[in-house]
């Protein structure tokens, strides 16, 4: 019996010795970067040093920064708030990094424990309210609920991060969430992301009955709330305020709430709203229109449908008005010509430059300009590609700009209207390619030898008639390395690259559109790209002759 109380005590003992050791190696590789954060009035750039290594020093290891993170709590609460924002920040991308299951291993106490330690002011609360809804267990379900409850997000676009988890898994308990988190309806920010989530639980049938059917009455006032807003600021956009990121924020959580308000009533079936989703159809919004017209056709009101026909010809609103279509039973009756695939195209850039986080409304003209199916960046197999050419008309005043459709919906800010077709092409592949051996250094970063090799390159630039020559930029492409240089022919400026064997140059104007060392760094990587990839096609010849703004 003592031998078997000896083995015992050796084995416990043993354990708490592995315990201790790999806590005192969790403190020991965080503590010094930690510690030196904690301190009041902490310089700037130091704390963004010290911030860089935590960010590195967390790879692989974010539950060990949670653990050390809930260690010094009670450093946490007088830290600045920024730097813990900044550190929650660090954490989730690496808990995310390392996959949900890895965030569903967390005890739901250290993540209360940590939020409940940070100051008051933390701007990035909601990723730790995030951490809940990933977890996904009944009691981070319930725990994220008073949480929201007590800090609800400030932006309804944090609000949706928080709850989109739980659209994207299914295996979740609603009965832990409503219909509880309807109490939550008050709070601005959350409104539409909540309506939202209880449409989607009732469409994906987790429920007999919509959540906020109860509360009907309460949402169809919130509806013709809303709508008047929304006409008040189509008649006066001052109404909404007069700095315009404060304007497009307040637009976008309105138009928001529109949409998840008329999915909600029309869901739940309420005949009585069929009023107000009517004065809903009448803005001039766009996908308000659409979401209300899909709403009272849903209630069986022709007038929805005919509107939803209506708007196929709005290019930002095809899509939805198709899947709407689809689910209502009417999709036979929709033109085939909006189901082209450069019908597609138009739609998906129109509706991507609507965002509020790009231009926020639908562009005046979208066609596609060249379309080919050929083999892109990430891809396996070879993919359809567009271009697609969009126009803003703004009374005196214009903009235009290509973008592209297919393996990444995107436009980019600089003027690519002097771009030939497949340089088009060229500058979004090389832009869209990620890969550890992809990267650019700036001047503070070049060493010895990248600045001898710089010099080789300015001295062929000179050989080809460039002068004022300045290098900017070191790009390298897998095993290849090319400099990025500014300089002068004749008298236009014009901005280069060059690897010795071959260069890129392109007249550059003054203007904020204008292209940049990085855009044509994202040429060159393209163009090589596209070459290797499909060396059958001749990206400078045959169908590609003709320049994007012809």
């Amino acid at each position: 019996m003592r031998l078997v109380d000896h083995e015992t005590t050796r084995i416990v003992v043993r354990s708490l010795l592995i315990r201790f050791s790999c806590l005192f190696r969790v403190t020991e590789l965080f503590q010094d970067n930690l510690q030196a954060l904690m301190i009041t009035g902490v310089d700037p750039v130091a704390a963004g040093w010290q911030l860089r290594e935590i960010s590195e020093k967390t790879r692989g290891k974010a539950p060990e920064l949670l653990e050390h993170l809930i260690e010094v709590r009670s450093d946490l609460a007088n830290a600045d708030p920024a730097i813990v924002g900044t550190i929650l920040t660090i954490l989730h991308t690496a808990l995310l990094e390392q996959g949900w299951e890895v965030v569903q291993n967390l005890a739901v106490d250290d993540i209360q424990r940590l939020e409940l330690s940070i100051p008051p002011r933390t701007t990035n609360r909601f990723l730790l309210q995030q951490l809940y809804a990933i977890h996904q267990q009944d009691d981070a379900l319930e725990q994220l609920v008073e949480s929201l409850m007590t800090a609800p997000p400030d932006k309804w676009v944090e609000a949706a991060q928080v709850l989109s988890p739980l659209m994207q898994r299914s295996q979740w308990s609603v009965e832990a969430l409503f219909p509880t988190s309807l109490a939550l309806l008050q709070h601005v920010s959350l409104a539409s992301p909540l309506l939202d989530l209880a449409n989607y639980s009732f469409r994906q049938r987790k429920l007999q009955q919509h959540p906020a059917s109860e509360h009907v009455e309460m949402l169809r006032t919130l509806l013709g709330e809303v709508v008047g807003r929304l006409g008040r600021f189509e008649d006066d956009p001052r109404t909404f305020g007069t700095e315009v990121p404060i304007v497009q924020a307040r637009l976008a959580e309105a138009v928001a709430l529109a949409v998840s308000l008329s999915d909600a009533l029309a869901l739940i079936g309420d005949l009585s709203s069929i009023g107000k989703l009517h004065q809903a159809m009448e803005l001039r919004h766009r996908r308000v229109q659409s979401e209300a017209a899909g709403a009272l056709a849903r209630l069986g009101d022709d007038q929805g449908k005919d509107r939803l026909i209506e708007l196929l010809n709005e290019p930002a609103a095809r899509l939805r008005v198709i899947q709407y279509a689809e689910e209502l039973g009417f999709g036979e009756e929709i033109d085939v010509k909006f189901r082209s695939p450069e019908s597609t195209s138009e739609a998906e850039l129109a509706l991507w430059l609507s965002q509020p986080q790009q231009m926020g409304v639908p562009p005046t003209n979208v066609e596609v300009l060249h379309s080919m199916r050929c083999l892109w960046p990430s891809f396996n197999d070879p993919i359809d590609v567009s271009l697609v050419r969009f126009e803003y008309n703004f009374g005196e005043r214009s903009y235009s700009n290509v973008g592209i459709t297919g393996p990444v919906t995107f436009a980019m800010s600089s003027d690519l209207s002097d771009l030939s077709l497949g340089d088009a092409y060229a500058i979004y592949a090389g832009w869209h390619a990620e890969h550890e051996e992809i990267f650019t250094l700036t001047s503070e970063n070049w060493n010895d030898l990248q600045r001898e090799q710089l010099e080789q390159w300015k001295k062929h630039l000179e050989r080809c008639g460039l002068h004022n020559i300045d290098a900017v930029l070191i790009g390298r492409f897998l095993d290849e390395m090319a400099g990025v240089f500014t300089a002068k022919r004749d008298d236009r400026p014009v901005i280069v690259i060059t690897d010795g064997l071959e260069s890129i140059e392109y007249v550059t104007g003054s203007g904020e559109r204008a292209m940049g060392p990085q855009d044509i760094f994202n040429l060159y990587k393209g163009r090589k790209m596209l070459r290797t990839f499909n060396p059958d096609r001749d990206f400078s010849g045959d169908g590609f002759e003709s320049t994007v703004d012809e």
